[in-house]
């Protein structure tokens, strides 16, 4: 390890992060035994729970709580509890088969604290049961949460696993180890937090990804061993033609930091929470991820300064590796950081308008201001130098082979991922550049509905009068009009699952007195909640990114089967809930037929049935 440069020793930490199989899936002891190794420090920044856990252990009163932390796997769970062991004792964890014990002096006298930090390493079954020792450890635990004890614990454990762990006590386990089961699956369930003055329950998923983001970004970006771009500048991996040197420089612009924040709190809102491991596995794989490299990721040494020297920087570009375009699609599949991105399918989607400019833009004078502004920057050489020639052929009508024009609209696809990657705020929105993601309407989304929510407004009423639509025109089938100002609830011969309802149950007024419809923010989580009143009774359901979408291109004019089977299908499903709870169903003499006139307004025909 001599050999190794402190830049190079840097790199090699950083690539530990990566998704490379040599990692060991990036556990925390594992990492931290590489950085002590390295003479590095690890990467590290301060979690946003970390005061949480902290809170439940004070010295000076001794007033401890049991703590259960729970999350995805990769939230940072072990290293949260080595952080808490090293502000209460001094020392470092040692976290021997994912179990230790330490003692600490408070004002109140000794305290003990159990810390489990892998449950899967510590469980034992026996026939298929919790072993009676690991049954026993539970009860202790649950003494403690409901009792007076002065002995402590701190589980970390998965979501599912929590499940699988109480799943597994034998059919005799104390009534009081039941108890802890019912609180602590009650708390997850219901986002809360404290049961009584001795349990405490961290969901670390339920810290924003945009936080997170935020934080990994300093953690990598701004650490002092970037010098090596000056002091190591002669060795190719540090030189500035160098890919790892472009990227980096790219990774730190306002624009791109705020495009990856941007995302992060998009993820929360598809329902794709990143958690820590898979976000600096992002980043450690924007920064070194390289095609010709033995799996894809740089290695300090000889292959970096190989690499280095082959002039392929472009190949590594921040918006290919960013994508894990470098990675095969096994690696990018089995991260769940990788399927979001996937899901966005940024640059897949086609425009008009930027293909143009992308294609046309140097050959037309009209195009020429907009192109001038939005594609040619190229600040750090991110552009693929053959992209010019393969763009002649196409215009020319050369390409005439099926492998060279796939290979011609994979570079157009990662031209406008550049774009979009590289693009400001008002250059998003000047050039509708979501719509190259599958996402068109994200800005409104972000900008029109989450950000007044939380500066405690209500969204416009024409966002308002535009999911109305939407509504009217998924949930009757009927082509009413783009703009509503109420919400028609209806149903078919055969009750909510025709395809056409055409049966007036109920109309929701937007400027009723509590509103027909209303989008509210959530105490917890991300996702606002809409909500539908009529009668004094109400349905909620969560508008996420996805079904605002949906009912914003609806309301455009798509046909909702053929754009989205499965959005149409929730949306279906929605209706039948809403009914329900509304309690709203055809009368038993009379109904009303829905009639739609040329400009989508309705009007309802009475039809009297015959008394039996």
């Amino acid at each position: 390890m001599s050999a190794l440069t402190k830049g190079e020793k840097w790199i090699r930490l950083l690539r530990a992060y990566g998704p490379v199989a040599d990692n060991e899936a990036m556990q925390a002891e594992h990492v931290g035994k590489l950085a002590a190794y390295l003479g590095v420090t690890k990467l590290a920044f301060d979690h946003p729970a970390r005061q949480l856990i902290l809170d439940c252990f004070p010295v000076s009163t001794g007033l401890f709580r049991n703590v259960v932390l729970t999350g995805t796997a990769g939230e940072g769970k072990t290293s949260l509890c080595f952080e808490l062991v090293q502000a209460l004792t001094g020392k470092s964890a040692e976290g021997h088969s994912g179990v230790e014990i330490v003692t600490v002096e408070t004002e109140a006298g000794q305290r003990t604290i159990t810390l489990i930090y892998d449950v899967t390493a510590w469980r034992k079954k026996t026939n298929g049961h919790l072993s009676p020792e690991h049954v026993g450890l539970l009860t202790r635990m649950a003494e403690s949460a409901f009792g007076e004890s002065g002995e402590f614990f701190v589980l970390a454990v998965n979501d599912g696993q929590m499940h699988e762990l109480f799943r597994a006590l034998p059919t005799d386990a104390p009534e009081l180890v039941r108890g802890l089961q019912k609180t602590l699956i009650g708390l997850h369930a219901r986002r809360e937090r404290d049961s009584g003055q001795r349990l405490r329950l961290i969901n670390l998923s339920m810290v924003p990804s945009e936080e997170i983001m935020s934080l990994c970004l300093g953690a990598v970006l701004d650490r002092s061993e970037w010098v090596c771009f000056t002091e190591e500048s002669d060795k190719p991996l540090f030189s500035e033609p160098s890919s790892l040197s472009r990227n980096y420089r790219a990774l730190n612009t306002p624009e791109v930091r705020a495009k990856l924040i941007m995302l992060a709190r998009i993820a929360d809102v598809t329902g794709h929470h990143l958690p820590t491991r898979g976000v600096l596995c992002l980043l450690s794989n924007a920064l070194l991820g390289h095609p010709d490299a033995r799996d894809r990721v740089i290695r300090p040494g000889t292959e970096a300064n190989t690499i280095g020297k082959s002039g392929t920087a472009h190949k590594a570009a921040l918006h290919r590796t960013l994508f894990g375009e470098n990675l095969t699609v096994s690696n990018r599949r089995k991260r769940e950081v990788y399927r979001f991105l996937s899901m966005l399918h940024v640059g897949d989607e086609t425009t008009n308008d930027l293909d143009e400019l992308l294609i046309f833009g140097t050959r037309d004078g009209d195009l020429k201001a907009a192109h001038d502004e939005l594609v040619l920057p190229d600040p750090f050489n991110q552009r693929n130098p053959d992209f010019d020639a393969l763009l002649k052929r196409y215009i020319r009508g050369d390409i005439n082979d099926e492998e060279e024009m796939s290979l011609f609209l994979a570079e157009l696809a990662a031209e406008r991922r550049r774009v979009f990657l590289q693009a400001s705020q008002a250059e998003l929105q000047k050039y509708l550049l979501w719509k190259i993601t599958v996402f068109h309407h994200a800005r409104e989304y972000l900008e029109e509905i989450l950000k007044p929510l939380e500066e405690g407004k209500s969204p416009a009423r024409l966002h308002l009068r535009k999911l109305a639509s939407g509504l009217n025109r998924i949930w009757t089938g009927l082509l009413l009009a783009e703009n509503a100002n109420e919400v028609y609830l209806a149903t078919g011969l055969d009750l909510t699952t025709s395809p056409v309802s055409d049966i007036h149950l109920a109309q929701l007024e937007l400027d009723s007195e509590p509103p027909g419809l209303e989008i509210l923010r959530k105490k917890a989580g991300s996702v606002p909640e809409a909500v539908l009143r009529t009668n004094g009774r109400e349905f909620r359901f969560p508008l996420t990114l996805p079904r605002f979408e949906f009912l914003c291109r609806v309301a455009d004019g798509a046909m909702p089967s053929s754009f989205s089977r499965e959005s149409c299908a929730d949306f279906m499903s929605l209706k039948q809930r809403c009914l329900r709870d509304l309690r709203l169903k055809a009368g038993s003499r009379s109904l009303h037929l829905i009639e739609v006139h040329g400009a989508g307004t309705i009007q309802r025909l009475p039809i009297h049935l015959a008394e039996q």
